[in-house]
């Protein structure tokens, strides 16, 4: 397991990132058939075998690697504990934050 910043090197650069129980990846949505795409972070976990999509909002950048570096920023708050990851689907948040947690030490 990775800690400090060298996980959110590793996520920017390879576009994913394998915890116990989960991988995380950043991807890009186009929901809203805009021209641009918007970064969203997908979260697989082991224990349901199910995708989710992080509901937490990433805010909006003036390039692309901007939003990246803004969604990275969000799995860093919610891994110092800062900010509650929003799923929809109960326990697998909490299970995610303890997961993300074990990344900043």
């Amino acid at each position: 397991m990775t800690v400090g910043g060298d996980w959110k090197r590793k996520l920017r650069e390879e576009g994913y990132l394998e915890l116990e129980g989960f991988r995380v990846e950043l991807t890009l949505d186009n929901t809203f058939m805009d021209l641009d795409y918007i970064p969203r972070i997908i979260v697989y976990d082991e224990e349901t075998e199910r995708w989710h999509v992080l509901r937490n909002p990433i805010p909006k950048g003036e390039t692309l690697e901007e939003n990246w570096d803004n969604a990275v920023e969000v799995l860093a708050r919610i891994a110092r504990g800062e900010e509650e990851p929003k799923f929809g689907e109960e326990g697998v948040a909490e299970r995610f934050a303890r997961a993300l947690g074990t990344l900043e030490g």
